[in-house]
């Protein structure tokens, strides 16, 4: 004769039903569940594969604490924690974990794709050319380090674009540092020695056009009339048929009026002494 349950009885038997799939549910992605380096990596790699970010950097923060250095695992165990540390906007332990990579297995064939991602990184944290330029500073050097160390990696093509972005917020940010010279202070002087340095080291950046113009303006106001000449010439051979430039310094003559393929450098040697401290924020 079969024991049919009560309501009381049902009633606990449901709330126990619930409780156990509950903690089911709850204990998710556990990487101690796995019983071998091999097989945690399969299933965290699955996890990152469907974006659950969390339990990535769970599997692969495991797995880079357990593996021992000479484990083939161990490299494409930091890959993928950069990586996903990247996908959750935790740039600099993006960074930090990349570079595991580059230093401790250079020979790797992820060695270039991480040195990418650690200036990727870098670069991200680096918001606005306005703030501090630091982290750009540290994405470019390494970068440029990218290109010199695998020449021929197919990850140079990107950083190549990356330095040229960067380069463009270098030159902006100091531009910008020089007309708060102009207009808050002012101290022509030190707009000038920015302007210079613009010209000088990111000669094809937006930036650069905008300061030989400034520098111009700024000559012809001090009345250094040899120094307006020469930026008009420099202006006429970078940028011929501009209009901006023509409205300071008229038609080119024809002997200088030939296109140069790339815009010219400093109008003198870069300068020898320190520039000022850029302006304090507030």
């Amino acid at each position: 004769m079969s024991h049919f349950p009560n309501r009381v009885e049902f009633r606990l038997l449901v709330l126990l039903a619930v409780a156990t799939a509950l903690a089911s549910c709850g204990r998710g992605f556990q990487p101690r569940d796995f019983a071998t380096p091999e097989a945690l990596f399969q299933a965290t790699l699955l996890e990152f594969q469907q974006k659950k970010w969390d339990n990535a950097q769970l599997g692969f923060e495991r797995l880079t604490s357990d593996l021992s250095s000479r484990d083939p695992l161990l490299a494409p165990a930091y890959f993928y924690l950069a990586l996903t540390h990247e996908r959750k906007k935790e740039f600099l332990l993006a960074a930090q974990a990349f570079e595991r990579v580059t230093d401790g297995f250079p020979d790797d064939t992820l060695a270039p794709m991480a040195m990418l991602g650690t200036g990727r990184a870098y670069q991200s944290i680096w918001r606005r050319p306005s703030l501090d330029p630091e982290q750009g500073q540290k994405a470019a050097s390494v970068l440029r380090a990218l290109l010199s160390s695998y020449p021929d990696a197919k990850e140079t093509e990107e950083a190549k674009q990356r330095i040229t972005q960067l380069e463009e917020w270098f030159a902006l940010k100091d531009y910008q540092t020089a007309v708060h010279y102009i207009k808050v202070r002012p101290v022509v002087d030190g707009a000038i020695i920015y302007l210079k340095d613009i010209v000088t080291t990111y000669p094809t950046t937006k930036a650069a056009r905008l300061s030989w113009l400034r520098l111009h303006e700024l000559y012809t106001k001090i009345r250094w009339k040899e120094d307006a000449a020469e930026t008009c010439s420099a202006m006429w051979k970078a940028y011929p048929g501009d209009t901006e430039v023509r409205t300071p310094c008229g038609g080119a003559p024809l002997d200088k009026a030939k296109p140069s393929a790339v815009p010219p450098s400093a109008i003198s040697s870069p300068v020898a002494y320190a520039r000022p401290a850029p302006p304090a924020r507030r």
